[in-house]
Parts: structure tokens; sequence; C-alpha cells
């Protein structure tokens, strides 16, 4: 017997039922079939007539003894509506156009008027783009001079929203728009097709992840997590050490998503080496026609360098070599110094590279670089810098001795070249040096070419670069130093074919570009990685394949062939009919983008850890409809707005507060804080900032880039107030990190009352709309009503026109404020006010 009086197998039995029991309490391996998100899509009938919304939100409040409150006024509605849908409060001519239509089809016209503006798609742009992790300017490339390479990605997402791009679509060319091989019919679908993809590339990953092997794996996880969640509302990336704890995701399904993700590339180069670079691949923003120019255009140039090439080879062989005598290597008279570029006293993104016999120092990233010496300086006087480098292009490097820049860049004619035969030495004249120690920096501006250096000498006295009495002590020339042996006669085909070089280069019109996104050279299937460990496999490779999550009920099989990675797809079964999911996922996010709560308020969880939905029926119903319309977005807007519920009061009363203290059960309309976009439009709407573009027309982009969407990254704020801007951001809820925003954070902090308080960003508004009610109305009671139209969307009520007049008064007679101030003031107290902030 043991201590504890049981025999060991019996203890052995209790620990297994203990452990046993606890699985079944945790939740152990959810089967697809018990879960409600995975059971097939029901309609339930309606009566004839009725708004399905308000028939299953009116069932429910009936259930819990509530009625629902009745509307609310005409012009909450119209702000409601407007901000709702396009982020801008209504101007005073929408006010007044609004009041003045008393027909009974007034709040439906509305609605589709709205749905038919252009900045329709920049509101609820923005609200997918939260979901797509997009966060302005955080997209960079090494030697690329673009401020948010993401940029043509948010367009792109802007413009689906406005033509309400059927929802598979959409899903389709996000996943696999570079594989959809169809006709396009117009330029703007195939930019649809190659923008799209770019959802898969502008996650966050560390790029300086020192192991490759890890790396790969972690932006396969980032993707896999990133589609998961955005279209099935389930975080596939749980499963990647082990199968799903609580849904149906076994190891396997994960492996195989891996593999369709393994096998598309997203970066144009991958270095083993950290250091060097894994930039993200960029592609040409054009049509295949002006692509085909376009390489058609470079193509010319390492023809014509190939011409000067060879020319220069006769003219090596058969002018010069006869004509001139080169004596071995040796010192340049003067000569004081040599040393090589490879011994440096630092450097910045750069390398050491075995050229020929010996060793250049080359750039490593395309981003900040730079590389100094420390050298001895014998006594006063005017020196000769050489510098032996190479390269193809011109090259400019600005020139730094003792921190101080030359005012003239140094090292500028290409050698045509950057291999042994096109490295030159180049004379630079160091003028009135003092005797002591020198530091030599050369470095090159973000984003400019940087030249390939092999050696240096310092010599006494100045040097020329026509004078080929220095270069014959040097050495044999190469190629690139022919033409300084050359007369001028002998050199007028050189010049003719350099020009001709430079010329065709000038020609080449390069396009814009955008994130790339392409299936890998060779097909990758993975094998199981136990506990998500880089260096430790299971079994064979699993497959590339689609999970097997709604086998039970899409009858269609969706094989991956062998020489395609599986993301096209892995596209047809997300948004197959049959599907549980997408369609119930996305109607949840709509509804959850105008209410503040989905229908399950998890809106990236619809597994057993889910809130569960409030009104199963109602999500089931909005689901299939979705798909039967089409997958039209704006079709679900028009049947959730035109709802009694959406139209509801959000006045709390006894009752509600009482029976629906959440507000989950729709008895009223769901206050909820404005995110950070539509906060800070609003205030530039009331200046007239925000320009109002035609209804029905395309958007112009330009006209919109003081807007939210496109400040941080247009250098359109107010002057000095930039940085402002970008405290504001995160301080209402803006997560800057590029993880997804499922759900903006709501959060009420002093820190946001002290921001409206001190803060010189809403005071500059304030100031800009006082002096403009100030200029525009001779009255305070105009102004008053002028300044809160302009700034809530609505029109002046007594009790708040009362207590803007006697606020300005009080200011003005009895503390000797200006009246420019005092109407500063008081618009600045309305900006912060709770119905300015909030939608109610």
């Amino acid at each position: 017997m043991t201590p504890t009086g049981h025999p060991p197998i019996f203890r052995f039995r209790k620990q297994f039922l203990l452990v046993l029991a606890l699985l079944v309490v945790s939740g152990g391996s959810l089967q697809a079939e018990d879960h409600w998100s995975l059971r097939a899509i029901e309609k339930k009938d309606i009566p004839t007539g009725a708004n399905p919304v308000d028939h299953f939100i009116q069932q429910g409040l009936a259930d819990a003894g509530l009625t629902q409150n009745p509307p609310g006024d005409r012009f909450t509605l119209l702000r409601r509506a407007t901000i709702d849908l396009t982020g801008l409060p209504p101007t005073p001519e929408e006010i007044d156009a609004f009041g003045a239509d008393s027909s009974e089809e007034a709040w439906s016209k509305l609605i589709d008027r709205l749905l038919d503006s252009p900045h329709y798609g920049e509101r609820w742009g923005r609200h997918w783009l939260d979901v797509a992790r997009y966060v302005q300017g955080t997209i960079k490339v090494p030697g690329v001079d673009e401020i948010d390479l993401a940029a043509p990605y948010r367009d792109y997402v802007v413009r689906s929203f406005n033509a309400d791009k059927p929802f598979d679509r959409f899903i389709a060319e996000q996943l696999a728009g570079d594989l959809l091989g169809e006709p396009y019919e117009t330029e703007q679908a195939y930019f649809d097709r190659i923008t799209g993809p770019a959802f898969l590339s502008i996650g966050q990953w560390f790029e300086e992840c020192t192991d490759p092997n890890k790396l790969r794996l972690d932006i396969v996880d980032e993707q896999i997590s990133a589609t998961t969640r955005a279209f099935l509302a389930m975080d596939f990336s749980c499963a990647r050490c082990h199968d799903h704890k609580y849904d149906p995701i076994p190891t396997r399904d994960y492996y195989a998503m891996a593999g369709i993700f393994r096998s598309t590339e997203i970066t144009s180069k991958f270095a083993e080496e950290w250091k060097d670079g894994r930039p993200r691949m960029l592609i040409p923003l054009a049509s295949p026609e002006e692509i085909e120019d376009v390489t058609r255009q470079k193509k010319q140039v390492p023809e014509l360098i190939s011409e000067l090439q060879k020319e220069l080879v006769i003219l090596r062989k058969n002018t010069v070599r006869p004509r001139e005598t080169f004596p071995a290597p040796g010192k340049v008279d003067g000569e004081i110094l040599a040393f090589e570029a490879e011994d440096f006293d630092g450097h910045k993104n750069l390398k050491t590279t075995a050229i020929g016999e010996g060793e250049v120092i080359e750039t490593r990233k395309a981003i900040d670089r730079w590389v100094k010496y420390r050298v001895i300086i014998p006594e006063p006087g005017d020196y000769t810098l050489l510098v032996r480098y190479a390269s193809p292009v011109s090259a400019p490097v600005i020139l730094e001795l003792d921190l101080k820049d030359e005012p003239e860049r140094i090292l500028g004619a290409p050698t045509f070249g950057s291999g042994p035969d096109f490295l030159a030495w180049e004379p630079v004249p160091l003028t009135n040096l003092d005797d002591g120690s020198l530091h030599i920096r050369l470095k090159v501006n973000p984003h400019e070419p940087f030249p390939v250096l092999d050696s240096f000498k310092i010599v006494r006295g100045i040097l020329k670069r026509s004078d080929p009495t220095w270069m014959r002590r040097i050495g044999e020339p190469s190629l690139a130093e022919i033409p300084a042996y050359l007369t001028e006669t002998e050199k007028k085909p050189i010049l003719a074919l350099k020009e001709k070089v430079q010329t065709a280069r000038d020609s080449i019109e390069s396009p814009g570009v955008t994130l790339g996104v392409r299936n890998a050279t060779e097909m990758v299937s993975l094998p199981v990685h136990p506990g998500g460990d880089t260096y430790q496999t299971e079994g064979p490779p699993v497959p590339r394949a689609v999970p097997s999550l709604a086998d039970q009920l899409i009858e269609a099989s969706f094989p991956v062939p062998e020489n395609q990675s599986g993301r096209v797809e892995l596209a047809n079964w997300l948004t197959h009919p049959d599907h549980p999911l997408t369609a119930r996922v996305m109607a949840n996010r709509i509804w959850h983008w105008h209410f503040g709560t989905g229908i399950v308020r998890t809106t990236d969880d619809f597994g057993k850890q889910s809130s569960g939905p409030t009104h199963p029926d109602l999500l089931d119903w909005l689901a299939a409809e979705f798909i039967e319309s089409g997958w039209s977005i704006k079709h679900l807007h028009r049947l959730i707005m035109n709802s009694e519920t959406y139209r509801a009061s959000s006045r709390e009363t006894a009752e509600n507060r009482e029976l629906d203290p959440d507000g989950r059960l729709l008895s009223r309309y769901p206050v909820r804080r404005l995110e950070v976009e539509a906060i800070y439009d609003s205030m530039i709407s009331s200046i007239g900032k925000a320009a109002r573009q035609p209804i029905g027309e395309p958007l112009e982009t330009n006209l919109s880039k003081d807007r939210a969407l496109y400040i941080l990254t247009s250098s359109r704020s107010p002057m000095g107030l930039g940085l402002e801007i970008r405290k504001m951001f995160p301080l209402f809820g803006f997560d800057e990190s590029g993880r997804p925003m499922h759900d903006r954070d709501e959060s009420l902090t002093a820190a946001q009352s002290l921001w409206w308080l001190n803060n010189p960003l809403p005071r500059y508004y304030a100031e800009k709309l006082a002096e403009s009610v100030i200029a525009e109305h001779e009255t305070d009671t105009d102004r008053a009503s002028a300044a809160y139209q302009r700034i809530m969307g609505m029109p002046i009520n007594g009790q708040t026109e009362a207590a803007l007049l006697s606020y300005t008064e009080d200011l003005q007679t009895h503390q000797n404020i200006s009246a420019g101030e005092a109407w500063t003031r008081a618009c600045l107290g309305l900006f912060s006010s709770k119905p300015f902030s909030h939608l109610e």
C-alpha cells in the first residue's frame, strides 16, 4: 500500500480521470458540427414586407419585456447617417436640404446619396484597412523614395468600397489577384488585381531577424493569422505548435496552409545574412503594355554600354598600348599615404566584397550609407585625395572633412560598370588642410546610389583629371580610364556613346510601384514543426491544401495544382456559398461598424471562446442575404440603415437601463465614441478643409489629402502641428503597431481631456473657425448658430445657444478677453464636448 492508502494502479486511474475531466471542462478539441458558427447558414422566413433587422431585434426585445425607443430627431439621424457612411458631419447646405424634404422617401434617398458619395469609400475602406493592418507610412523599401509604399493598396480598398465590389471578388483579389488569369476589361481592373495582394505583404515582420529560416516561417505565420482572422474570425496560427485546444483546427491544416504562403514570395530578395536585407517586393503600377515598353527602353541601356565597352577595348589595344608606356604600379610623386577602402574607421550599411584579386566596399542596404577614415596630414598645405571607384550610373558622393561637408560632390562620373575593369582613379582636391588628424567621410543621402570603393591615396599638391602623368605611375589603365590617354579627336566616339547611354536612361519613364506578390519559382510543402520549432520536423511534408474546417458542409473539392501555390484555391474555398464562416464574419463586421458592437462581440473570434451571437437568426439572415445579393456590402447597408433599429433614439430610460444595461438588445441606439479619423475630419470640416466631392463621381484622392486617412503621409498638416497629429492618433484608440485592429479601443481617459484642454492642434482649428464665424456674421446669435452647426452638423437648440452666448459675453465683458479669443474658447469647448466626439 502507498502512503495515501490506494494501490498504485488506482492512483493512476484517478490521475487519468482528473486529466480527462480537465480536458472536458476546458473544451477539448471542438467538433465542427458542435459549434454555432460552423453549422450551415439558415435563413428563416420573416413576415412579408417586414424589415429583417427589426423583425429579429424586436423579437428579442419582446422576449426581454422591452420596447424599442422611438426614432431620434431628424437632425440627429442626419448626423448619425452622414458620419457613419462618410466620416464627415453634414454641411449646412445638407442640413437645410434634409430639413426641407418632408417626403416619406427622404431617409432612403439620404442613404442612397451617402452611399454614392466618393467619401463613403474613405470611411468604410478605413474600417477594412484596420483589419488588413494598414498603418500610414510604415512600409519602406531601401533605395525607394516613397513615403507610403502601401498607399496603392489603401487606394485600392477605398476604390473597391466605392464601387461596391462584390466581397467574394474582393477576397480573391487580395489573396490571389496576381494569379487571376481572366482578361481585364479596364486598366483599373488590372491595377486592382496586382494591387490587392499587398494584403499579404503589409504585415509587420522583422526583416532584421538574424535567422533566415525562422523569419520565413514567421512571415508565413503572420500571413496565416491575418488571413484567417480577417475572413474566418478564427486564428489558425494557434495551431502552429499543436492542434488547436478549442477549435477544430488540426496542426496539419496549419501546415497545409503554410505551404500555400511559403510558396508565395513577398520579398524581392531574401539574403541569408540579415544585414544584406530582405526588402519587400515591388512591381510596376503599370499595364502589361506599359511594362513591355519600359522593358524595351531599359534593354537599350546595357546594349549601348556593351557597345561602349567594346570600343574602349579596341582603343586600349590599338591606340593606347602602342603609344604609352606603363611602368609597374608604384607611388605617385608626392604620395604620403595609401590605404584600402576596407581599412575604414567606421561605416554604415556597407559591406566588404571580393572583386578580382582584391576587395572593395559596396552597398549592403540602400538607405543611409557612409564610410569614414582617419588619416594624419604631416604639414599644412594643398593635397589631392585619389579615390579608386566604380559605378555603373552617376553616383555623386558628399565629402565630409572633420564633420564639415564640402560644397562640391565628388565621384559623379559613371564608369559604366562595377567589375575590376571599371575601377577608375578620381582626383579630389583638398585645399588648405591643417596638419594633424583628419577625418574623411564619404556619404550619400537616403535612396541615392553609392559607388564601389576600392582604394585611396593622398598626394601633395593638386592633381588634375586631365593630366595622365600621375596616372601612369599607378599602372596600366582600366577600360574606364582609357579616355584620359586619348586625344580630343579619339575621344569623340566614346563621348558620343556615353551621351547615347545617358539619353537612353533619361528617356525611361519609370512608372510608380506597388507592393508585389508572386508565386515562388519552386512550390513548397512544409512538414509539421512540433512546438513550432524551426529546426524540428515530424513526418513527411503536408501537401498544400485548403483547411478541412468546412468539409461537412462544402461538397466541392479544391485540389492545389503541383505548380501553383494554392492561393486561388484558398480564395475559392473561402467564397464558396456553402462556407459557414466567410459571409457570417463579414455581415457581423458590417453590423459592428454600424453599431459599435457586433452581433458577435468578438469580431475576430467565432470559435468556442467567442462571445456568441446575441441574435443568431438575424446574423444568419444577413449572411444569407449577403451571399444572395452578390456579396453586396451596400445592400446590407440599406437593409440595416432603413430599419427602425438603426433610427432608434439613443435616449436611456429607467426601463432600458435595467433590462438592457449594455445596449446589446438594441432597445436604444448605442452611443459610441468616434474613431480618431472621424474626430479629426470633423474638426477640419468645420473650417472647410475637408473637400466635399460630387456625389457619384470618382474620388479625387489629391483633393482629400487633408483627411486623417492620408494626413500622416501627405505633408498637409498645419504648419508645425504634424507631431501633434501623431500624438492624437494613439491617444484616441489607433494602434500604430501594425497589428490588425478588429475593434478600436474606445477607452475614455484623463489624457484625452487634457489633450483637448492643452494641445495646440484643436486650438488651431478652434481659432480658425472663430475667425471665420466672426468675419462672416455680425451678431453673436448668428455666430453661435454658425459655429454650432459647422462643428456638430445640426442646428443649434435654444438651451445651447443661450449657454454659448452667456459664456462668450462673460469672457468679453467681465474678463476683458477679445471677441476672437472668446469665440475660440467657445469653439474649443464644443470640440471637447461628448456630442462632438460621439455618435448618438
